[in-house]
């Protein structure tokens, strides 16, 4: 019998927000680790670490977004997610040198199997959840002023 539960780096329903980017964002992320994942059984170790330089180049540009995104809409949680995403990195960088210098040890694979898909699924859930709600209460729907602005008609 195949055991059909999804893993850690699945990207699942769950962690749909319903915000274009932000979803398509986090689904390469995903798809990062189980690239990650599927080297660490065995997979040469420079292409090992230029899948893990992949996931920082999509992760950090990801939360660079997300925080440009949080700025530009003066999101009122948003030092604190900045201050998640910032604890995060610093971790994820101290792996990553340790993947440099000692390659795929123990803790590494720890990292990138378990912790990193832990941690991006409780973010998404608990940091990311509430801002995309944000966003969405914040597009202009039918009728609203924000679109009637500057189109042409005048009220008199």
């Amino acid at each position: 019998m195949v055991d059909e539960r999804p893993t850690s780096t699945d990207w699942t329903r769950e962690l749909v927000l319903d915000n274009q980017d932000m979803d398509r964002q986090h689904a390469v992320l995903f798809a990062r680790l189980t690239a990650v994942s599927e080297l660490l059984d065995g997979g040469p170790r420079p292409e090992l670490e230029r899948a893990v330089a992949a996931l920082a180049d999509d992760l950090m540009a990801h939360l660079a977004s997300e925080e440009a995104l949080m700025e530009e809409t003066l999101y009122p949680e948003r030092a604190r997610h900045k201050s998640a995403h910032e604890l995060f990195v610093a971790d994820f960088l101290q792996m990553r040198e340790e993947l440099r210098e000692k390659g795929p040890t123990p803790p590494v694979t720890e990292w990138l199997r378990i912790r990193i898909p832990e941690w991006l699924r409780f973010h998404v859930r608990v940091n990311d959840a509430p801002f995309a709600a944000y966003l969405a209460r914040r597009r202009p729907q039918p009728g609203d002023a924000r679109q009637r602005k500057g189109d042409g008609r005048r009220l008199s």
